[in-house]
């Protein structure tokens, strides 16, 4: 979902949207899945070059995801809708104010885990162990990895450090992440459902839409492997006495008080796919020095 918490930031938005052409680019998505640029230009009766100049414009305003696909007549680029809904907040209340600390954890620093192939983990040097070997999750190494993945049915388990000191009440907690499916071989399109709990309480699931490697990350050393995942999307969570959120949009009725933080008390952070998840698509963790984003999981707390 797109979610603007002010109307006056959807300029890109808007303008993908005028346009009878982009419009009709966008229902035939809805209607038929997945579409290469060479429909388009058919079904529109314009070129090659307008159509690609459309694309970008939907692309830009997050609107279509673009992959590189294989095939019998070589490569073409491929477009599928990236979102299922558009939310614009014209009242939004500003945020609690309040004092707001920040931690980031690398992603190697789990204190638990429960892999199954297909998994990995690698620093920026290289790979830790061997492919497909949960007991490289195991190896002292593994705190300075940049990026790991998972099949469906695992967890990877986090201490977040606690800052709320005696007489501060904590308002929110906010916790991010770079995230993308873990498929395997590769897939483009491979819904999983990555749920997040917070000291054993879960707050919430994001849908990763696939596995994306049309491009490299901005941050991977250039020896990634260019058939392996390169990059994720942004996850944003906030709870606060309101429920929790992702991405902005409720998702839960979980709260503050339901997760029970107290000062100097450890929370535990905990990320997984269900072996029971409509979609058990596992998923792909990437920290500092890995995807589009130079960090590892960050977690705000705001209290007064």
């Amino acid at each position: 979902m797109i979610y603007l918490k002010d109307f006056k930031q959807g300029a890109l938005l808007y303008e993908a949207l005028d346009s009878d052409v982009r419009l009709g680019i966008l229902d035939e998505l809805l209607d038929k899945g997945e579409l290469n640029l060479a429909y388009f230009a058919k079904r529109f009766h314009v070129s090659n070059g307008a159509i690609t100049a459309h694309v970008k414009k939907l692309h830009a305003a997050g609107l279509i995801e673009i992959v590189t696909s294989s095939g019998t007549r070589g490569t073409q680029k491929i477009c599928m809708l990236a979102t299922d809904k558009v939310i614009i907040d014209f009242k939004n209340q500003p945020h609690s104010t309040g004092r707001m600390e920040s931690a980031e954890i690398a992603v190697g620093n789990y204190v638990d885990y429960d892999v199954r192939p297909t998994c990995g983990i690698a620093t920026r040097e290289k790979v830790i162990g061997k492919f497909d070997d949960p007991s490289c999750f195991s190896f002292p190494e593994r705190t300075n990895a940049g990026i790991l993945w998972l099949g469906g049915g695992g967890y990877v388990e986090y201490l977040i450090p606690n800052y709320q000191t005696e007489g501060e009440k904590l308002i929110e907690l906010q916790v991010s992440a770079e995230i993308a499916s873990e498929a395997p071989g590769y897939a483009a399109y491979y819904p999983s459902d990555v749920y997040f709990s917070i000291n054993g309480k879960v707050v919430g699931f994001y849908t990763s839409k696939g596995e994306f490697n049309d491009r490299s990350g901005t941050c991977n050393p250039p020896w990634w492997y260019g058939n392996l995942g390169q990059y994720g999307k942004k996850v944003h969570i906030a709870v606060n006495e309101g429920g929790s959120y992702i991405g902005g949009i409720k998702v839960s009725n979980t709260t503050l008080s339901d997760l029970d933080i107290q000062p100097a008390k450890q929370i535990r952070l905990r990320i997984f796919v269900p072996e029971n998840a409509e979609h058990c698509g596992g998923f792909t963790l990437f920290g500092k020095g890995f995807g589009d984003y130079d960090e590892g999981i960050v977690c705000n707390y705001i209290c007064k």
